[in-house]
């Protein structure tokens, strides 16, 4: 054999053959790198959505409580100046000056007003310093609402030609509505979720209460059990219902937001307590003077504390058909209701991984909370024993929200008040209509014979399975719901 010959076949021996299957191991490698990389990325994204719904969560709550908290303590200062204003009425009554006394009753006049309007500006000044921003949606409300304040109170009139809303001063509708103005224009970051509107329908009629449509939506057939029990079986159509009841009607001398729940009392001093007591309060408070005789009995005008208001605190009593979950009732000392504080913070998150088909998915994060101010007048003396305003008031302490007077539903949840205020009247008149709103919804099914009959027959079959708590804990079916 040709030598050419013999090196070309010795150096086709020493070529590498090709490794079996080499390529396709080295495309399944990419295929597996390419797959990790994306369940990589997909973790990686839910990890930051889950930690950035937490964080906001946690700003969420810190920015509620602070803000109830100082509603709350501005609420105690607010009672406490009122406090001290009657008392140096007393004073200037002791030396017959009723001059000095008409001008105090003007500063509480206002008082009742500007107290809370502090409270409510301070209050977005917490949430905001626990970064959360305004929210566009309460700003409006209450830009609104202050338009209706400015221009409809001083002019509404009854059927008897009588003003609706009859100001508490001279100028205060004009006065109230700037101050609303002015919060609303610095942004609103937390809702006013006690506010209570003079406006606002009152009476406990059933499409009022949120339970009712959620009763719907989730077939809680115990709701009707305890509350409603013949409405399943009675109602026919819209038209059965009564009408819905009108705004109630009453002195309006407290702010619709972080009211101060007092009444005005036109009688003498001695009425409410001894002269002893309160020359002792006077001196408490450090103010120049002395409680005389006249003192105690000429006839003024006092601001006292409203006995439908200030009641024992029986959301809190923890005996009775509802009982309160606590390990022990409320000191007899702070055991009454009265003015507090509830916010509503309303935030949303934007996530980073895609929804259905790409979409972009955002959560909303609600977080509501209660505060009140709290004091005694002494080791066993409520603030309100006596009737009268006094400055008792010494801290402000979070609150569950059910021992609270928050409107059940929120007084700033604006889908319910939207509801209540506007898609009601017209449910009233012509009935349901499909529509965006959650509670509209609802009342399409509740017209429903056939579902109103399966809840009546499940009645029937099954209501000894709905029962109330009969003691601190958690209950069964039907029983009430505990909020923080």
């Amino acid at each position: 054999m040709h030598p050419q010959h013999l090196r070309t076949s010795r150096k086709t021996r020493r070529r590498p053959f090709p490794r079996p299957g080499r390529g396709s191991t080295r495309g399944q490698a990419i295929v597996f790198f390419v797959m990790a990389l994306v369940v990589l990325v997909f973790m990686v994204a839910w990890n930051y959505d889950l930690h950035k719904i937490l964080v906001v969560k946690s700003l969420t709550q810190n920015a509620g409580d602070a803000s109830a908290i100082m509603a709350a303590r501005w609420q105690g200062i607010s009672l406490n100046i009122v406090g001290d204003l009657n008392l140096m009425q007393a004073l200037a009554l002791a030396v017959d000056d009723h001059e000095t006394g008409q001008t105090v009753n003007a500063i509480q006049a206002r008082l009742c007003y500007v107290g809370p309007m502090v409270a409510f500006m301070a209050s977005q000044q917490a949430a905001k310093q626990n970064r959360v921003y305004s929210n566009r949606a309460f700003e409006e409300r209450l830009r609104e609402h202050a338009r209706q304040v400015r221009e409809d109170y001083p002019f509404i009139t009854g059927s008897d030609g009588e003003m609706l809303f009859p100001e508490p001063y001279p100028g205060a509708w004009s006065e109230y509505a700037a101050m609303l103005e002015t919060v609303a224009n610095d942004g609103v970051a937390a809702g006013p979720d006690n506010a209570r509107l003079y406006g606002d329908r009152t009476g406990g009629h059933t499409l009022m209460v949120v339970g009712f449509y959620e009763a719907i939506a989730g077939k809680n057939w115990c709701w009707f059990y305890f509350n409603a029990p013949d409405l399943l079986e009675d109602y026919t159509d819209f038209l059965w219902w009564p009408a819905l009841p009108d705004p109630p009607h009453q002195e309006y001398i407290n702010s619709e937001i972080y009211g101060l729940g007092l009444v005005r009392r036109e009688t003498r001093l001695d009425d409410f307590l001894s002269q002893e007591a309160v020359a002792e309060a006077v001196l408490d408070r450090g103010l120049p003077g002395m409680i005389e005789e006249p003192a105690m009995t000429n006839t003024a005008v006092w601001y006292c504390y409203a006995p439908s208001v200030w009641t024992p605190w029986h959301a809190m009593a923890t005996e009775g058909d509802d009982p309160f979950p606590a390990t022990g009732p409320v000191r007899p000392q702070y055991n009454y209701a009265g003015a507090d504080a509830v916010t509503r913070i309303h935030e949303r998150t934007t996530r980073i991984s895609p929804g259905r088909e790409g979409a972009t998915v955002t959560n909303a994060i609600v977080w509501t909370a209660a505060a009140k101010p709290f004091g005694h007048l002494n080791e066993t003396d409520r603030p309100n024993d006596f009737g009268l305003v006094l400055p008792a008031f010494h801290e402000a302490r979070l609150i569950p929200l059910d021992g609270s007077s928050a409107p059940i539903g929120g007084g700033y949840d604006l889908e319910w008040r939207e509801h209540i205020e506007v898609h009601l009247p017209e449910y009233m008149e012509t009935g349901p209509h499909p529509s965006d709103c959650w509670y509209c919804k609802q009342l399409v099914v509740w017209e429903n014979p056939a579902f109103r009959a399966e809840g009546a027959q499940w009645l029937v079959n099954n209501s000894h399975l709905c029962t109330l708590p009969s003691g601190p804990g958690p209950g069964s079916g039907g029983g009430r719901r505990r909020a923080h």
